[in-house]
């Protein structure tokens, strides 16, 4: 056997491909790019996301609005009463049919009220009567009606001969309103145990009075602060029909306006 022949049987060595490991340190940095990525990402979905609730929200108020125009064509006008159940039974006063039959924001209870009130009829969707950016999901309703639409006692109303609910007890009259551009007529309100600024807790019945601004408040969760919750805005209806989403503070002028003047019109 010659030296070509051997040449034929020997074997070559086989190259074997290294896979190379990554460093801690590599694995550091690629984890600090994905957390970086998300920090940019996920602020932006959220915004998308609450940008597209308050276009619901407002589809909702719109809805409620023109449920409350069909209530109103067929009752010379008028509102529908609104739900107070210790006014109610105060004054003994028939305090129906009410917009909504009873104050119960979760479960059954919840349900119920929405789907006996006087405003079913007209917009018989339980999903219309709730913001998605409720912050709460059990709660079923977020919306309310302003008083003064409703023949209601309030503090700021008693003084009114239209509204003395024993002489009058009818809701008033949507044309009754002098600056219905100005006047709120639905509004959303914070729902109990939302953290307001000053630590008290909410009342949310369906009845906004606001005679009491530190448990009756607009609602303030859209574009609020997501740690805190704070700052943010309320989505409000006025008579006239337009939506506006206005801070606390602008919607509490939009209620006063029913009563006077004010001297600054809400702006958004």
């Amino acid at each position: 056997m010659n030296m070509l022949s051997l040449s034929c049987f020997s074997v070559r060595p086989v190259l074997r491909r290294r896979h190379a490991a990554f460093t801690l340190v590599e694995l550091l940095v690629v984890m600090v790019i994905i957390s970086v990525l998300i920090g940019l990402v996920f602020p932006a979905i959220t915004h998308m996301k609450e940008k597209a609730n308050v276009v619901l929200c407002t589809s909702n108020l719109k809805q409620l609005f023109n449920g409350l125009m069909a209530f109103a064509a067929e009752n010379e006008g008028r509102c529908p009463m609104n739900e107070n159940d210790t006014a109610s039974t105060m004054f003994g006063v028939p305090n129906k049919p009410n917009w909504i039959a009873g104050s119960d924001l979760v479960a059954t209870n919840g349900i119920l009220s929405i789907t006996q009130g006087g405003l079913w009829r007209y917009v018989n969707d339980t999903r219309v009567y709730r913001c998605p950016s409720r912050p709460n999901k059990d709660y079923v309703r977020s919306y309310s009606l302003a008083s003064y639409f409703s023949g209601a006692d309030d503090v700021k109303v008693k003084t009114t001969p239209a509204f003395d609910r024993v002489v009058h007890p009818r809701a008033q009259k949507f044309i009754e309103a002098e600056r219905p551009a100005q006047t709120l007529l639905l509004t959303e309100e914070n729902p109990p145990g939302f953290p307001p600024e000053d630590g008290r807790t909410f009342l949310n019945d369906g009845f906004f009075a606001h005679d009491d601004p530190h448990r009756e408040q607009p609602g303030s969760y859209h574009n609020a602060d997501p740690f805190t919750l704070l700052g943010g805005k309320a989505n409000v209806i006025f008579v006239d029909g337009h939506v506006q989403l206005l801070t606390p503070k602008q919607a509490s002028l939009a209620f006063e306006s029913f009563f006077h003047d004010v001297a600054t019109k809400p702006k958004q």
